[in-house]
């Protein structure tokens, strides 16, 4: 049976001072998602959105349902408005 296992998520992100600011919060994010069992894939800004930026996590839906409302997790997360998921299935 087909599993959820990839969270595409876009959204307006947190406005940071230069590109090491951003990568520094990338990383912290991807830190607090490690204590999910949710791994981070890669993050960037897309194209033909809205939305100006874009991560990818890795994990069972289980886990990624566990990160909401959890205050290191909304701390941690770069996109501070118009957030919406992608999930994608994994045969």
């Amino acid at each position: 049976m087909p599993k959820f296992k990839y969270y595409i998520v876009y959204g307006n992100g947190k406005d940071w001072e230069n590109y090491e600011a951003f990568n520094e919060a990338f990383k912290k994010f991807g830190e607090v998602l490690k204590k999910y069992n949710m791994e981070l894939v890669l993050y960037g800004s897309p194209f033909g959105t809205t939305e100006g930026l874009v991560y990818v996590m890795k994990g069972n839906i289980e886990d990624y349902t566990s990160i909401f409302g959890n205050k290191d997790y909304e701390d941690a997360n770069p996109i501070e408005g118009g957030q919406r998921t992608n999930m994608v299935l994994k045969p």
